[in-house]
């Protein structure tokens, strides 16, 4: 694969940028935090609708968002009801419109409205519920560059060493050799950053940095299996050089909630 000069650039100036405004974020957290994450989730299901849309589909959108938002808030705001009393009527009205609509909407129309809620919504809370644990900052972070370096790593290894497509179906420059380059860094950083940040032993470490990588690379080609069945290059222009939010945040949507499962149960 022939690295292209003139897109690194632009990736690099906005991976800089965009890493800048992250880490103050990451670290002042509170509203500000909460907010960003919103911010983000609304972009990402902005570009999931258009994507939906290249595929012929027509998913309750604003009623999906209302759904996703009201799940996050649930999250951010100390509410004295439960998330099922605010959330399940407002799936059960997402019913009612394709029911209203039909045939305009169908029932696999509905289906994919379900699954943009669950897609962007419920697994960007978990960008939530890791800033909360105690050291929260840290462990987002470290999670957060984990993700970076493997992503990285297998850009540069696939574009020197790639010869064996990883899934030439779905992303035909994903190489096997850059795949293997994201797993044995993202390892070595898991471990290192385990001993010096959080006096987890090597071996956690090892199986943090697989379970990261591997989450990593799957959350990646799932985005990469919705683009092509919508027949789109990137999920939306936001972001220079990188596409849309979905492409940016695509590795992390599968990572951080499998991370603060493993976190949880196994490193605290």
């Amino acid at each position: 694969m022939k690295l292209d000069k003139e897109n690194l650039i632009y990736r690099t100036l906005t991976a800089v940028l965009g890493i800048i405004v992250l880490l103050f974020i990451f670290y002042w957290g509170g509203y500000i935090y909460s907010l960003l994450i919103v911010a983000i989730a609304i972009a990402a299901y902005i570009e999931y609708v258009q994507i939906s849309q290249h595929m012929g589909k027509k998913i309750p959108a604003v009623l999906g968002a209302i759904a996703g938002l009201t799940f996050l808030l649930h999250h951010i705001v100390d509410m004295s009801l439960s998330w099922g009393t605010l959330f399940v009527p407002i799936i059960v009205l997402m019913c009612f419109e394709m029911i209203v609509k039909y045939p305009r909407m169908k029932f696999d129309d509905l289906t994919m409205g379900f699954f943009g809620i669950f897609y962007i919504f419920v697994l960007i809370s978990y960008f939530l519920n890791i800033r909360a644990l105690e050291n929260g900052f840290l462990w987002i972070l470290f999670v957060m560059i984990l993700i970076w370096v493997g992503d990285s790593a297998a850009y540069f290894v696939g574009v020197k060493w790639g010869q064996h497509k990883l899934a030439a179906s779905l992303s035909p420059k994903k190489s096997v050799e850059g795949a293997i380059g994201s797993l044995c860094f993202t390892v070595m950083i898991s471990i290192l950053g385990g001993l010096f940040f959080f006096s987890f032993d090597p071996l956690s470490g090892l199986l943090f940095g697989i379970v990261v990588s591997v989450s990593g690379i799957f959350g990646d080609l799932f985005e990469s299996a919705l683009k092509r069945t919508a027949n789109v290059k990137d999920s939306g222009k936001l972001l220079p050089g990188h596409g849309g939010i979905l492409d940016r945040f695509d590795s992390a949507l599968f990572v951080v909630p499998i991370a603060y499962f493993f976190i949880t149960r196994f490193l605290l």
